[in-house]
């Protein structure tokens, strides 16, 4: 507490100042890429916050193959319109204010495409005869 102080008479008191520090944030932790079940163009992002975030709100930036994508303030993305059976460089940087703390890398991979019918034939009223196309391979 501050009061001023005259000769003759005491002043009102400040409001309390605390001293803090403030700083970038820490790095985020267990990173999981995957893709969710059934999808083959889609992969999910999920990390835990740092245990340090500077004082102050914390953001992530996200970044696809080493391209800024997005920002985000909670912990799980969903990553759609990717390429099926293709791998995947993902970090998660956190940041505050004052800059950019930590950042984690990981690698996803998603699910390769169903193969196609080509032919669908009945051999008897109890056998089909299924011919299949492979899915084409990403580069």
């Amino acid at each position: 507490w501050v009061a001023a102080v005259s000769s003759s008479e005491e002043g009102c008191y400040s409001i309390m100042v605390s001293n803090t520090t403030f700083s970038v944030p820490g790095t985020p932790t267990d990173l999981t890429i995957s893709p969710p079940p059934g999808s083959c163009d889609e992969l999910v992002i999920t990390w835990i916050a740092p245990a340090n975030t500077g004082g102050l709100s914390v953001y992530y930036y996200l970044f696809l193959n080493d391209y800024p994508i997005l920002v985000k303030v909670n912990q799980l993305s969903i990553m759609n319109n990717l390429t099926a059976n293709t791998e995947y460089k993902v970090t998660v940087a956190a940041f505050n204010e004052l800059g950019e703390g930590g950042n984690v890398t990981g690698i996803g991979l998603t699910r390769p495409e169903a193969p196609s019918i080509f032919s669908l034939s009945a051999i008897s009223s109890t056998q089909l005869n299924i011919t299949l196309t492979a899915p084409t391979e990403s580069a």
